[in-house]
């Protein structure tokens, strides 16, 4: 693990200590989310570990930026949903945003990895431990796969999560 790496995982912890992901702390999602995006270099896992932080936590996209520059704070930010009350608004927001972005801008590609990976981490998570949850997923894949399902980028996790969510798979 490289410094920054260390140093984002250091802020996530300390930034959501005391918050869950079911019944395990919440370092436990971050830790998953980054795992998965292991194999698309460090930038992607400092992404995946402060990608709730702005959400979350008390955490300004400033604060992001000067630890680890525009690129990374940018990536968070396109992973950050709005404030609004309702998730089917929230989701809604999200996938627009989503599926306006570029793989050409390096942030908009780190932000569509991560985003995979996290909805795969949760995916994986729900499968064991929540049926309502894996229901909801299964509601919203469709959509969620129009907006942030990009040829060729993260194929991987692309094909466990739609074997996960629908085990016939999708072309």
């Amino acid at each position: 693990m490289n410094n920054r790496y260390l140093r984002a995982r250091t802020l996530a912890r300390s930034r959501h200590l005391g918050q869950r992901y079911g019944d395990r702390p919440y370092s436990y999602h971050l830790d998953s989310v980054a795992d998965l995006a292991q194999p698309f270099g460090s930038d992607a896992m400092i992404v995946a570990q402060l990608h709730d932080l702005l959400e979350d936590t008390e955490t300004s996209v400033d604060e992001i930026a000067a630890e680890f520059g525009f690129t990374i704070a940018d990536a968070v930010m396109y992973l950050t949903d709005s404030s609004e009350i309702t998730r089917s608004v929230r989701k809604e927001e999200a996938n627009s945003r989503l599926r306006n972005l570029t793989v050409f801008e390096e942030s908009a590609r780190l932000a569509l990895i991560v985003k995979a990976c996290d909805r795969l981490a949760n995916v994986r998570a729900s499968k064991m431990f929540s049926t309502k949850h894996l229901t909801r997923y299964r509601e919203e894949h469709g959509a969620f796969r129009n907006a942030c399902y990009r040829k060729g980028l993260c194929e991987a996790i692309w094909w466990e999560l739609d074997n996960l969510i629908e085990p016939k798979g999708y072309a």
